[in-house]
């Protein structure tokens, strides 16, 4: 699966992240802080995440790409030019967007299965339950 978060926890006097997935735009980068998304950081650098103040220990820091998939990055018109650096734009973009929206599946997936495996030993539990109770 290609990389598109890196995964932290605050320690309280950290306030540098670096990141390792490409992106197009700097607006692309998003970062969350205990499952909510925050605008209290700038980048440092192309690729580090540096917060106003240091997270607190034990909050959940994600850096994550999230490419914007409403538009193209370039359109392209009849007679107008077609320069390569538009084009591969357009196709990173359809590629981070398809990266992006499998780990969301895989995710998803991963988290159903795990909902499905609790909810089996629930309906396990309640059944060795009924026939002690029957039992009793």
């Amino acid at each position: 699966m290609a990389v598109t978060e890196n995964l932290y926890t605050g320690d309280n006097s950290t306030v540098l992240f670096s990141f390792t997935f490409p992106y197009l735009q700097e607006s692309d980068v998003k970062v969350s802080l205990d499952g909510t998304l925050t605008t209290a950081y700038s980048l440092a650098n192309a690729t580090t995440v540096q917060f106003n103040t240091a997270p607190n220990t034990g909050v959940a820091i994600r850096i994550f790409r999230d490419t914007e998939n409403e538009t193209p990055r370039a359109a392209f018109y009849p007679g107008s030019v077609i320069r390569a650096q538009d084009l591969n734009n357009n196709f990173d973009q359809v590629l981070y967007v398809t990266q992006e929206s499998d780990n969301e599946a895989a995710t998803a997936t991963s988290i159903a299965n795990a909902a499905t495996a609790t909810a089996n030993t629930a309906l396990s539990n309640s059944n060795t339950a009924i026939s002690t109770a029957n039992t009793a």
